[in-house]
């Protein structure tokens, strides 16, 4: 895995001018900033996500700057301040005492090829007079999913289209042919614990249509890549094997009856 300085990297910084800071020292704790302190936070944001057995990365050009991140500073009392990017942090003095920082990124309710979305959390105390330096780790919050075919299907069937459909409604379409082979898709985000159901149709090697009820393959888990793998039979199954990682699910294969009315 690559090491932290790899990931993008964003300091929001609380500065606290020289003269308050001297006019609060001599005051021996008393006057407005008596009992204030400041954070800066080192964040970071990783593109690495886990699957059921590995660590992968998703592409560069996912993963957002940690200046474009959403920040929300909570206390007891509820959320004291909140900036729409990380970049827009107005240095607020926060009385002392226990807080929470919370970064987010994109939407959780959106599903497709470029619905990333990151959160990350960090508790910090605030001291008076002091500033505080808190590390904050930010990482995928949703599931991705790749899709992929088997050798051994794509050889059994000549042309193929698979439908991977969400709970929310979300539908990603696939189509794979012979001559254009399909091997792997590009990562799909969908939303943590949906549902995610497969349905198709292909023509076999020997020219026979057939189609693919739609069938439930599994749920996702948040941050976490899954991989959708779709093979051909056993000899002598009349269907397909669909996988989420490891959990293969038998998915019936309907002959296609041509001119039925003929």
């Amino acid at each position: 895995m690559k090491k932290i300085d790899e990931m993008k990297r964003y300091w929001a910084v609380v500065w606290v001018s020289a003269a308050l800071f001297a006019s609060s020292c001599s005051a021996g704790g008393e006057g407005a900033s008596a009992g204030e302190g400041s954070v800066e936070f080192d964040c970071s944001v990783s593109a690495f996500v886990g699957t059921r057995a590995e660590t992968r990365e998703l592409p560069a050009e996912l993963i957002p700057d940690a200046g474009a991140l959403s920040l929300s500073l909570s206390g007891t009392d509820g959320v004291v301040a909140s900036y729409e990017t990380l970049a827009d942090y107005d240095q607020p003095l926060l009385a002392e005492g226990n807080y929470t920082a919370s970064f987010t990124y994109g939407d959780p309710e959106a599903e497709g090829a470029g619905a990333a979305c990151f959160s990350g959390e960090e508790a910090f105390t605030i001291v008076a007079r002091k500033t505080v330096t808190e590390p904050v780790s930010v990482s995928l919050a949703n599931s991705v999913f790749t899709l992929v075919f088997s050798d051994w299907f794509r050889k059994y069937y000549s042309e193929f289209t698979v439908n991977i459909r969400t709970d929310s409604g979300f539908r990603a379409g696939f189509v794979g042919s012979a001559s254009s082979p399909l091997p792997q898709t590009v990562p799909q985000f969908v939303k943590a614990g949906t549902g995610l159901y497969m349905s198709g149709s292909a023509t076999k090697t020997n020219g026979v249509e057939v189609a693919f009820p739609e069938t439930l393959v599994g749920t996702t888990a948040a941050r976490t890549w899954h991989t959708v793998t779709v093979d051909a039979g056993q000899v002598g199954q009349a269907g397909i094997v669909v996988s989420l990682d490891d959990t293969p699910v038998a998915v019936e294969e309907i002959p296609v009856e041509l001119n039925p009315d003929a």
